[in-house]
């Protein structure tokens, strides 16, 4: 099989992949005779493309890590965390907490979608009556209005639909600019510098800063946790996190502890600096620093912000969404408004 253009894997396949991994540990069987399986028992497509390299190199001894790496379908997150497990013994945990921290992933980034989904295609919709008003209705009403006799000297009904006109052309130039601009950002969006660009304005403006807020001090906690139940101490942790983290919010806040570390400020003290977590959830971690169980307080405030996150996409939808409604409706209304009444003072005054 020739190789494909590399594709990484989405979150929900990476998830199915450990998930296999993992049962394959508990049960037992060799990683190569289950990868085996896999790729006989699995339909085509990604993931049985990543399963032929993978079961390709494992003949050939490799370990499963270098595996995955020289296939090009894995981030690299998940392949420095099957090295650390299979270094620490730990590889069954590790696969299992990372089919848990990419399914969370997968549920979050189909939660983000779904809430732009609706209000989105509201817009689209409520864009084309707007289109289709200006560029097909308004000519058969300028039609009708010459036929019933409102010639351009006839000022107030003139005047009046010249107004309406000049609405809907607004409100329909409006509507292609806010287009253009969307098409913009799913542009700037593909490249490192375009998405950076795009989530600091997200993270500023005053509708969608809290989502963000909640969404990054959840990827935070998630993967700090991974990271440290993995057997890993808190100053490799987050060397790797720099690796791995794809959100360049999130990356310049894991630098600007990192150097507060160097810097000989603690960890603790450093997170607190970012102001990723509240007073109550910072004690929280004080504590699981005492007690030697980071790991899982990390856990706890990542199913914390989790939940958090979805609450505060959900209340912004709710915000939107009658909003959005509310001002396409008024817009549409006042342009039918502005031109139906020229067309009624000219049939109120023929009859």
């Amino acid at each position: 099989m020739e190789k494909p253009v590399e594709k990484k894997l989405s979150s929900s396949e990476l998830s199915f992949f450990c998930t296999q991994i993992a049962m394959m540990l508990k049960s037992g069987m060799l990683i190569k005779d289950g990868i085996d399986w896999m790729y006989d028992d699995i339909e085509e497509g990604n993931v049985k493309n990543a399963l032929y390299y993978i079961k390709s190199k494992l003949s050939e001894k490799v370990p499963l890590h270098e595996a995955m790496k020289s296939s090009g379908y894995f981030p690299s997150y998940i392949v420095n965390m099957t090295q650390i497990g299979n270094a620490t013994g730990k590889l069954e945990d590790v696969m299992s907490s990372l089919s848990l921290y990419y399914e969370r992933e997968n549920y979050l980034k189909g939660k983000l979608r779904n809430s732009v989904f609706y209000p989105a295609m509201l817009f689209v919709m409520m864009s084309f009556v707007i289109i289709l008003l200006v560029t097909k209705i308004f000519p058969i009403f300028e039609g009708m209005l010459e036929e019933l006799g409102a010639s351009a000297t006839d000022s107030s009904v003139a005047v009046s639909f010249s107004r309406g006109i000049m609405a809907g052309r607004i409100a329909m130039v409006s509507v292609l600019a806010i287009m253009a601009v969307f098409a913009v950002l799913y542009v700037l969006n593909k490249s490192e510098k375009g998405k950076k660009t795009i989530n600091k304005f997200l993270s500023s403006f005053s509708i969608t800063k809290k989502i963000m807020e909640k969404v990054t001090a959840y990827r935070f906690a998630s993967a700090m946790s991974l990271l440290l139940s993995s057997g890993m101490n808190v100053d490799s942790s987050i060397d790797m996190l720099l690796d791995i983290v794809e959100d360049p919010i999130l990356k310049e806040k894991i630098l600007s502890c990192r150097d507060s570390m160097k810097a000989g400020v603690s960890f603790l003290d450093s997170v607190n600096k970012l102001a990723l977590f509240n007073g109550m959830h910072m004690q929280m971690l004080k504590m699981g620093q005492r007690v030697g169980e980071m790991d899982l307080i990390m856990n706890k405030l990542a199913n914390i912000y989790e939940d958090e996150s979805e609450q505060a996409i959900n209340n912004t939808v709710s915000l939107v969404e009658p909003v959005l409604v509310g001002v396409l409706s008024v817009i549409i209304g006042l342009i039918l408004i502005s031109v139906m009444l020229p067309l009624m003072n000219i049939m109120s005054s023929i009859g």
